[in-house]
């Protein structure tokens, strides 16, 4: 259960990290998983490192699983290290895999078997399962270490797939207890500022039970040993020195130029690497140096059955060849019917020594190979031999193929690598080629898509749609059409969605009843919900449920009923709704259709979180969170919506810490999603008081118009932000720029958030009143058109017969509260005590429905009207409540307005100005005097002489003073 070959040279100099290395194995037999990161220069002794920790582990009685990454090029073969080390297990201990393929049977996708061309796809529900896949392996590795130890290593990550990528993430955050070591070299030299694995390794070290090793070339006297232990005779003093100057402390440079000075005159040994590593060919017959060559052509490994087919050799001389190679370490074998070579510099040199021609040929030769299935390989192993050969129609096909096999193993990364490849080739394509070229664009949207890449998606669609020349068919341009109006519609582009989707409809007007009509149709019908026209959606829908059941194919309208689902919610019958949400989840669930199931079971959380059923929202989200995952559709429209939705609801809920965990982005984690969960991060950060939420959110401006949820989530927190710091005027210019968005993106000026912009809006004036008193009229005129906004917004927002939801009534009585306290604040047209008291009271009721921390700062306020009113008792009730909910969430912000964390009670708890008040009051100053003093108006001194009453215990100015000097809290 290894492929770590043993070898000759000696290990010098490396003992720390060597004990590093073994120490991780020793704590992996006590049960406690962990992992190292090895990185390295090129040459270093990675390999050799990794020898040694073989042999150590074998030592321990642990069984050691090696897989190597590839140099594929652009695009490669998802999850490679993995087949590998899956597929020799297979090979060499059958059993094992077949219990390991009878309890997690999604291995199956990765072994060898199932992967090469013209194999027999594996058996599958639904199309990708990606996090099934991923515990799949997980399940493997703690499975077959429960009857030895394991040791899992995973070579040249710097070639790693984005998949492989991924699922090596995943791993390292799933150690615990398990009997296993997971150890990942890489090429630190290769690590460049944009390479891909440059985010993981930062993200993977942060991890405890991930270390790193990194090997420094060898100082002096480690050099000097390991160049001694090298020669087979010794050399002058000035060539060893040579020798050592010129390697730098680098192991496979010095084992390199000792060969070569061991092989005559030491002057001659060449100057450059490349001729210095190629010297170690120069004795080799003709035969061995040809099929160094083609080994080289293979990439740094070749199976024996691929090498003889294309070596063109008769097997005595192949052998002869091969056998002169492996004495002279310059190819290992390691006894897996496999040859590579013993350092990628070396395989690297020889192929960059290869003349133009002869790499072609040589590519052509594999290609033919794979091809004509003489021997076993992948559909992406030929498409880059293809491709390097100038045989570009094969390579076509190829890529179409590796981009459905990666499809196949949840990887729409490489998935689109390859289709796009593809599209590039198909002016190359056979004119026999069956493969329709709208279809491919199709697909390669899709995998865009998929990939969390819906603007590259959108390009790609316009473009082919711009392409097109006038006289194609109509069938061809629906086709194209209908998924763009499918994408555009997830990232909010409604306008596109309705053009692409009513133009689709013309084209297949006079069309007969078919899948795709029936497709279409149920598209229209979702983009008519979108924009609000409830008739539209519901007779499109039924005509798509129509079609489909003429054609036989009722499932191909599941997506017509879910939209008939949503219009029965918004047409005031949720429980009608929900009820029929959960069955077209079950049937899409066992007709493995995972767009429509994933759909229905996002919408059925929205019913619950829009009637403030949040309780009930949150497993529905959960569940929908889990199944995208399942079904490698977590970055797609309603997968990746749900687990934004859930972490909305978590915060909402005042599960905070949970929310910020939802929310949390990895190396995994797709940019434009990474940018969207951050809105929750900053909400929650926000909330608990860290102003630089206000600079982050701008510096993720450039995601706002792909996903301006972004900045609707985050604007509360930014603004409060801004608030702390005393930047009003940026608040307010930040309210401005997401209005004018949103009002932009959703083609309206009356889009629902308005409610919830002119509440905040209001805010902001209250905080402007109690600073620029002599402003007051103007603030109160501006409060006057953002309370007609929100109010209008809350009369015209929502089609006919769609009423507000629990979250918008709350706002909405948030926007009246607001109002009332701006005018009481400025003394223009004030509420009377009573009428505040009561609207406030309206408001913390309206946020009960689980908006805990809105409803504390509700509180709040409520407090302040109700000591206005005389209220004391009934204000202090309010502020004990509100500090009570603060402490819990940690929301520092709210604490210090309450007063501190010990808010309500004595002294401690009086605010700097409200300090400030109580020394002018002491002096028998009247309000009048203060305001003028203090350059705030009378009816703010009202407000902080109520709150001085109220937390000093006191009923009057007179008694105030009197605790005050009493008490030292003049000085």
């Amino acid at each position: 259960m290894d492929d770590v070959p043993w070898t000759s040279t000696p290990l010098v100099g490396r003992s720390t990290e060597l004990a590093a290395l073994l120490s991780a194995v020793d704590e992996a037999k006590t049960r406690r998983a962990g992992a190292i990161l090895l990185s390295g220069d090129a040459g270093v002794g990675k390999t050799r490192m990794l020898d040694e920790v073989a042999t150590g582990a074998h030592e321990r009685g642990f069984g050691v699983l090696v897989g190597h990454c590839t140099d594929f090029g652009e695009a490669g073969l998802p999850y490679l290290p993995f087949t590998e080390i899956f597929g020799r297990l297979a090979g060499e201990r059958p059993e094992l895999v077949e219990s390991v393929l009878t309890n997690f049977p999604a291995i199956g996708r990765l072994l060898p078997t199932h992967r090469l061309i013209g194999a027999q796809p594996v058996p599958q529900e639904g199309q990708l399962d990606r996090a099934a896949l991923f515990d799949a392996v997980l399940g493997a590795f703690t499975a077959l270490s429960t009857s030895e130890p394991l040791v899992v290593i995973i070579e040249d990550a710097h070639w790693a797939d984005d998949s492989s990528r991924d699922l090596i993430g995943f791993l390292l955050t799933r150690l615990t207890s398990q009997r296993l070591a997971l150890v990942v070299s890489y090429r630190s030299d290769d690590l460049h500022r944009r390479h891909p694995l440059r985010r993981p390794i930062a993200e993977w070290s942060r991890n405890p039970r991930v270390r790193r090793v990194n090997l420094l070339p060898l100082d002096d006297t480690d050099s000097r040993t390991l160049l001694s232990a090298l020669l087979t005779t010794p050399l002058p003093e000035i060539e060893q020195l040579r020798i050592l100057e010129r390697a730098g402390g680098n192991a496979f440079f010095t084992e390199e130029l000792a060969a070569a000075a061991s092989m005559g005159d030491a002057d001659a040994v060449p100057p450059d690497l490349a001729d210095l590593l190629l010297v170690r060919l120069d004795p080799l017959s003709d035969d061995a140096r040809q099929v160094a060559r083609v080994i080289a052509v293979a990439g740094r490994r070749v199976p024996h059955t691929l090498l003889t087919a294309v070596a063109g050799l008769p097997d005595r001389e192949l052998d002869a060849a091969l056998r002169e190679l492996i004495d002279a370490h310059i190819i290992e074998h390691p006894g897996n019917a496999s040859y590579y070579f013993r350092h990628a510099l070396l395989a690297e040199a020889v192929y960059d020594d290869l003349l133009p021609g002869e790499r072609v040929r040589q590519h052509a030769a594999y290609a033919k190979a794979l091809k004509d299935q003489t021997v076993a390989g992948t559909a992406a192993e030929l498409a880059g031999h293809a491709t390097r050969s100038h045989d570009l129609a094969t390579a076509f096909e190829a890529r179409v193929r590796a981009g459905q096999e990666a499809i196949s193993v949840a990887a729409p990364q490489e998935a689109l690598k390859h289709y796009e490849m593809a599209l590039e080739l198909y002016p190359n394509a056979a004119s026999d080629a069956s493969i329709d070229k709208t279809w491919l664009i199709v697909e390669t949207a899709s995998a865009a898509a998929l990939s969390a890449q819906q603007l590259r998606a959108l390009k790609l669609l316009r473009k082919a749609l711009a392409e097109l020349p006038p006289d194609a068919p109509r069938l061809q341009r629906a086709q194209l059409l209908t998924p763009l109006a499918d994408i555009a519609l997830a990232i909010d582009h409604d306008q596109e969605a309705h053009e692409a989707i009513s133009q689709a409809m013309r084209l297949t007007s006079d069309e007969p009843a078919s899948v795709f009509k029936a497709q279409v149709a149920s598209m229209y019908a979702r983009v008519s919900d979108a924009l609000g026209r409830p008739m539209e959606a519901e007779r499109w829908a039924n005509e798509a449920l129509q079609i489909a059941r003429e054609v036989g194919q009722e499932s191909a309208a599941s997506d017509a009923g879910i939209t008939l689902a949503q219009l029965r919610r918004r047409a005031g019958d949720p429980v009608a709704a929900t009820k029929q949400l959960e069955e077209a989840a079950v049937r899409a669930q066992l007709t493995s259709d995972p767009a429509a199931e994933v759909r229905s079971r996002f919408l059925l959380g929205s019913i619950y979180y829009e009637m403030g059923d949040l309780a009930a929202a949150k497993p529905a989200f959960q569940l929908t969170t889990e199944r995208a995952g399942e079904l490698g559709r977590q970055w797609a429209v309603y997968g990746f919506d749900a687990r934004r939705m859930l972490a909305l609801t978590q915060f909402v809920l005042g599960e905070w810490d949970d929310a910020a965990e939802t929310a949390r982005v990895d190396s995994m984690t797709p940019a434009a999603a990474a940018a969207a969960l951050g809105g929750i991060g900053l909400s929650v950060r926000g909330a608990r008081g860290d102003t630089s939420v206000a600079e982050e959110l701008q510096r993720l401006r450039k995601w706002w118009t792909l996903d301006v949820m972004l900045p609707i989530i985050g604007m509360q927190a930014a603004v409060d932000a801004y608030c702390r710091l005393n930047q009003l005027a940026e608040a307010e210019k930040l309210l401005s720029d997401v209005s004018t968005l949103c009002a932009e993106v959703f083609q309206t000026e009356w889009f629902m958030a308005r409610i919830r912009f002119s509440a905040i809006g209001l805010q902001l004036l209250c905080h402007r009143v109690v600073q620029e008193p002599t402003s007051a009229a103007e603030l109160v005129a501006r409060g006057a058109e953002l309370v007609s906004d929100g109010q209008t917004t809350a009369e015209k927002g929502l089609p006919p017969g769609r009423v507000l939801g629990v979250e918008g009534i709350a706002w909405l009585a948030r926007l009246e509260a607001e109002w009332e306290r701006l005018r009481w604040l400025a003394d223009i047209d004030p509420p009377t005590p009573a009428e505040h008291v009561a609207t406030w009271h309206r408001t913390v009721d309206a946020f009960g429905y689980g908006d805990v921390h809105q409803q504390a700062w509700s509180r709040l306020h409520f407090s302040a009207a109700l000591r206005a009113a005389g209220k004391v008792a009934d204000a202090n009730e309010q502020v004990a409540l509100a500090s009570e909910t603060a402490r819990e969430l940690g929301a520092k912000p709210l604490l210090d307005a309450l007063g501190g964390a010990d808010a309500g009670v004595g002294p401690a708890a009086l605010t700097a100005r409200e300090s400030e008040v109580l020394a002018l009051l002491a002096e028998g100053r009247t309000n009048r005097q203060l305001a003028r003093e203090l350059y705030i108006s009378e009816k703010t001194v009202s407000v902080h002489v109520s709150n001085i009453l109220a937390k000093l215990g006191v009923r009057s100015r007179t008694e105030a003073a009197a605790v005050a000097r009493r008490d030292g809290l003049l000085g």
